[in-house]
Parts: C-alpha cells; sequence; structure tokens
C-alpha cells in the first residue's frame, strides 16, 4: 500500500486503485478512520475488528438477529440487538414480540393492506411486471411534465375527466 506523507483518508478510500489499495486494505482504512471518529466499548470495538478481519466493511450490515435493518451499519446493528435482547431477557414470547414491535414501530396490516396483499400475491408474475412497466412509464411522463411547466394544466385535466376515463391506476399522488 502506498500512501504519501499528507494524502487524507478521503482520497485514499474515494480513490484506492491509484495508492494500488486492495478491497483488504480499503476495509482496514475504513476501519480504523471509523474507530477514529466514533465513540465504542472496548466490546463494540473487538466485535468490529472481527467483522473486518471477516472481509466486510464497517458499513455493511451482519443482518439484525431482531429487525429489518435497512441502512444499518455494523455498529447500529451491533447495538441494537445488544439492546433488544436485554430488554427482551426473561420477557414470555408475547411480550417479546410486543416489544420488538414497539421498539421498531411496527403495525399491523389494515384489512385493506391484508387484501391488497393478497390479489398481489395472487396476480400472475406477468401481469405485475407490466403493472410496475406502466407505472414506471407514467411516473417518467409526469417527470417531464413537471420539468416542461405543464403539472398544473395535466392535473387539472385529471380532475375534470378521472371519473370518465376510468384510469386503471391510482393517481392521487400527482394530485396532492
Amino acid at each position: 500500500m502506498k500512501k504519501n506523507k499528507g494524502t487524507s483518508v478521503y482520497a485514499l478510500l474515494a480513490y484506492p486503485e491509484l495508492y494500488g489499495l486492495t478491497a483488504d486494505d480499503v476495509h482496514k482504512i475504513e476501519q480504523e478512520e471509523y474507530i477514529r471518529r466514533t465513540l465504542m466499548t472496548a466490546a463494540e470495538k473487538k466485535a468490529l475488528r472481527k467483522w473486518i478481519a471477516s472481509g466486510h466493511s464497517v458499513h455493511e450490515s451482519p443482518g439484525s438477529k431482531y429487525i429489518c435493518d435497512l441502512d444499518m451499519d455494523f455498529l447500529d446493528v451491533y447495538r441494537a440487538d445488544h439492546e433488544i435482547a436485554k430488554a427482551i431477557r426473561g420477557k414470555t414470547e408475547e411480550e417479546r414480540i410486543a416489544f420488538i414491535k414497539e421498539y421498531t414501530g411496527y403495525t399491523d396490516p389494515t384489512p385493506e393492506e391484508l387484501a391488497r396483499m393478497d390479489a398481489i400475491k395472487h396476480t400472475p408474475v406477468y401481469v405485475q411486471r407490466r403493472y410496475e412497466a406502466l407505472y414506471r412509464q407514467i411516473s417518467l411522463l409526469w417527470d417531464y411534465i413537471a420539468e416542461e411547466g405543464l403539472l398544473a394544466e395535466a392535473k387539472e385535466y385529471l380532475q375534470d375527466h378521472d371519473g370518465d376515463t376510468g384510469f386503471p391506476m391510482e393517481f392521487s399522488f400527482i394530485l396532492e
């Protein structure tokens, strides 16, 4: 690993190929910078170093035992899992589930949402793909209409003609 004196960590991480860095080198630099900038316990540092040694990035998620961890890095998941484990220790299964739902902000789906999920589950894949393609096209069309300054006219047209034409999709998100 070549590093000139005065080369910033950010330059090394942004252009690792210019400095001959391997993926392992990048992970180690990220680790040291992360440890330098983040307050953590000795146990957290040890777990983080073990995670890095196994070939992962500090920003990669190990996957949570309890929650869906979208956009969480290793330390966030590590801390959340330990916090949840401590809080649910000694509780019944029902109490554990209730705690995790409250912790994550989970709400049970409404009957309408359940019906929609069931309908989607039973819709043929080719119909789902066609719907998604049409939805993308319509979204792109609305982006174009907005860029051209025609949004007010388009919204007015939809309000005037929605009942007449029976649009195949819900357009209320556009009218908001």
